[in-house]
């Protein structure tokens, strides 16, 4: 299936010719089409679906994902979501690949609302960039397991930044880039949560607290990771990682971190 907010043509198809003028409009297309069984099926579940974007398109409201979707841009098309909007993949996989992903809240109306949600679901994001302007965290895995290749995760907030916020999840990030600034920031919070790092910078642009990661009952492998943390207010500040007894922290030779007073606190 393909989307082109420009494409001129009489009838909406989804085809090259013909493609949807709305990202909407390719989501329920995929859905009648999985769910009429008109979809390839292995291993007794239905495949994904493709659809290339080939346009930067606006987004109003929250995309809800039942289906298997592969999200594939052309020429790194902008999706743009409106306030309080964002995909919630509930039991199915969702695959991005090449696009940037947009969204500005108004700091008058603070909430949590992630960009990004999943709920036992599987989520792959390949040379992608996530960008928030307040509206909270960035993205929020429940029971879910997700893949982060060659992406950049950014969160711009007055109040606290949490990147990824995760619980009974997994999550693999390889060489990709995570950046949050406000009050404080978080990158990683794990409440028993598999999670492995390799090859990923992370940056901390805060007036207090900012930390690579909170662990609670989880374990983090790490390789390559750099971590810097920066204020106006400190030279250095609290611990780059803080776990509980249970969880395990890898913190190799090729782990290097800056402007934090401890690479790891206990708790």
């Amino acid at each position: 299936m393909y989307v082109d907010v420009a494409a001129r043509t009489s009838v909406e198809k989804g085809t090259v010719d013909s493609p949807f003028v709305s990202l909407e409009q390719a989501v329920a297309a995929v859905h009648n089409r999985i769910n009429r069984r008109g979809a390839p099926v292995k291993n007794g579940k239905a495949k994904p679906v493709s659809v290339f974007l080939r346009s930067d398109v606006y987004v109003e409201e929250a995309v809800f994902l039942t289906v298997p979707i592969k999200i594939i841009g052309e020429n790194n098309p902008v999706i743009t979501f409106g306030e309080n909007a964002g995909f919630v993949v509930e039991r199915t996989s969702l695959e991005i690949t090449g696009c940037s992903v947009k969204r500005s809240e108004r700091f008058t109306e603070p909430r949590t609302v992630p960009v990004l949600y999943g709920s036992k679901a599987s989520i792959a994001l390949n040379k992608v960039a996530i960008t928030v302007n307040e509206g909270g965290d960035a993205v929020i895995l429940r029971n879910s397991r997700m893949t982060c290749t060659d992406t950049s995760l950014t969160s711009e907030q007055h109040a606290q930044a949490v990147l990824i916020r995760a619980e009974k999840s997994s999550l693999s990030a390889i060489r990709s880039t995570f950046s949050a600034s406000g009050l404080v920031a978080l990158c990683f919070d794990f409440v028993k949560t598999q999670g492995t790092l390799t090859d990923i910078g992370c940056n901390l642009a805060v007036q207090y607290t900012g930390r690579l990661a909170e662990l609670t009952d989880s374990s983090v492998q790490m390789r390559k990771v750099r971590c810097s943390y920066t204020s106006p207010l400190f030279d250095t500040m609290d611990a780059a990682v803080i776990a509980d007894n249970a969880s395990k922290a890898e913190l190799p030779e090729s782990v290097e971190l800056t402007g934090f007073a401890e690479a790891l606190v206990r708790r």
